[in-house]
């Protein structure tokens, strides 16, 4: 599909073909980079700007693959907090091109998707090595941690990220698999859920409801659900054409799906009588909407489980009926996973990766090839890094959620990669 810019934008699925770093790693490394600049109002501008600056247990990743994640999107306009520019992109993977003093210089050139949690490193828990449990954690493009030596580390729309060591997770080759490996960042999530799901359930569960099932996490949680053993999925949405595109990718997996539209009443009463039967029945909750968090606990079944995940768009405060803490409160908090009592129904809050989900996301795309495919369904390509500032420009003149045709509004992943392996 060819946009107004010089953009052309390329639904490839499944069928992508693996496109591989042959450049060299550069040496010396520049003192300069380019960099996409997001201006507040949305411009976004190539640059030249200094290198990251690296702390002693940093490494220096060249990003190849960036992907572009909803949440990047709806900020590109508004940006976080009080910020008047930045450079976004918190779903890639790259190669490591310079490591910090207290870094073994063996990484150099190892292939390593990015965590974009960074850790404050002066917490209790960093002060234990738990750095993927820390307290004050920063967010590449987004904001600083809460160490005041801190800086606002870029994102991936550049040519080098700098991050801490225990953020650069080995790919061990999944990018040759035909599989665009940045991906590997929004499964792990899905890893990590499904990992709570089955602990505080006692079980893989037979039926799964969703709300926001239909979204751009739903894309990877019901194909790795699916794989686990969720024969039945309810799904919760909002918008015809994201329900018909969601229908569409899952057409191939063994399960069964039934779609429920959040704005008809009809089908809701049928839901709330058929989930009321149902004892211990277990949601997720994707959408972080204020008009949906009162049906999502309507909705629960007697001694069910909520499985809160999404967050509100820009962080507004959007409470949990029942209680007094808001869900980006309750799902951001990063000291242990914490729990809610909502008369007779459990909330537990789940979000974003542990060392343990990295390890099992890796694993799974490594060794299941059917899985691969499935999350690769959603992929557009946007071209090269070179086309990133027309990217951006597209996302919001589409109104951010992508409602051109013919990718409707519903959340396809927009990728590209970098323009360096383009070249011979």
């Amino acid at each position: 599909m060819k946009t107004t810019s010089k953009l052309e934008l390329t639904p490839i699925g499944s069928d992508y073909k693996s496109i591989l770093p042959k450049h060299q790693i550069p040496d010396p490394l520049p003192e300069i980079m380019k960099a996409w600049i997001t201006y507040k109002g949305g411009k976004t501008v190539l640059e030249e700007v200094p290198l990251p600056k690296m702390l002693p247990d940093d490494v220096l990743v060249e990003p190849l693959w960036i992907s572009i994640c909803a949440s990047d999107a709806n900020k590109f306009v508004d940006l976080t907090g009080d910020l008047k520019k930045t450079v976004f992109g918190h779903e890639f993977a790259g190669r490591i091109v310079g490591v910090g003093e207290n870094v073994n210089k063996a990484l150099i050139g190892q292939t390593v998707v990015g965590e974009e949690h960074y850790p404050c490193l002066q917490c209790s828990s960093c002060l234990e090595g738990k750095f993927d449990r820390c307290q004050k954690e920063g967010f590449l493009g987004w904001y600083k941690s809460g160490n005041p030596k801190d800086w606002l580390r870029n994102g991936a729309f550049a040519e080098f990220v700098s991050i801490h060591q225990c953020c650069a997770k080995p790919t061990q080759d999944i990018e040759k698999f035909n599989f665009f490996p940045s991906f590997a960042e929004p499964l792990g999530n899905t890893v990590k859920m499904e990992r709570i799901v089955s602990e505080k359930s006692g079980r893989v569960p037979e039926t799964l409801a969703i709300w926001g099932g239909c979204g751009a996490q739903a894309l990877y949680m019901v194909p790795y659900f699916a794989s686990k053993g969720v024969k039945n999925f309810v799904l919760i949405y909002r918008g015809k054409s994201a329900m018909m595109y969601m229908k569409r990718c899952v057409m191939d997996l063994d399960a069964n799906f039934y779609f429920v539209n959040s704005d008809d009443q009809q089908q809701l009463n049928r839901l709330k009588e058929e989930l009321g039967q149902e004892d211990g029945f277990v949601s997720i909750e994707l959408t972080g909407q204020k008009k949906l968090q009162k049906m999502v606990i309507e909705y629960a079944s007697p001694r069910g489980k909520i499985f809160y995940y999404g967050l509100p768009a820009g962080g507004k405060k959007v409470m949990i009926p029942g209680t007094n803490m808001d869900i980006h409160t309750f799902v951001t908090g990063r000291t242990g996973i914490e729990e809610l009592n909502l008369n007779s129904v459990k909330g537990i809050r789940v979000m974003g990766r542990d060392n343990e989900s990295w390890k099992e996301t890796i694993e799974a795309l490594k060794t299941d090839g059917q899985l691969r495919k499935e999350i690769m369904k959603p992929l557009v390509m946007a071209g090269t890094t070179e086309n990133m500032g027309d990217l951006v420009e597209y996302l919001i003149n589409s109104g951010v959620r992508y409602k051109q045709e013919p990718y409707g509004p519903r959340p396809a992943k927009f990728a590209v990669v970098s323009e360096k392996m383009m070249k011979k």
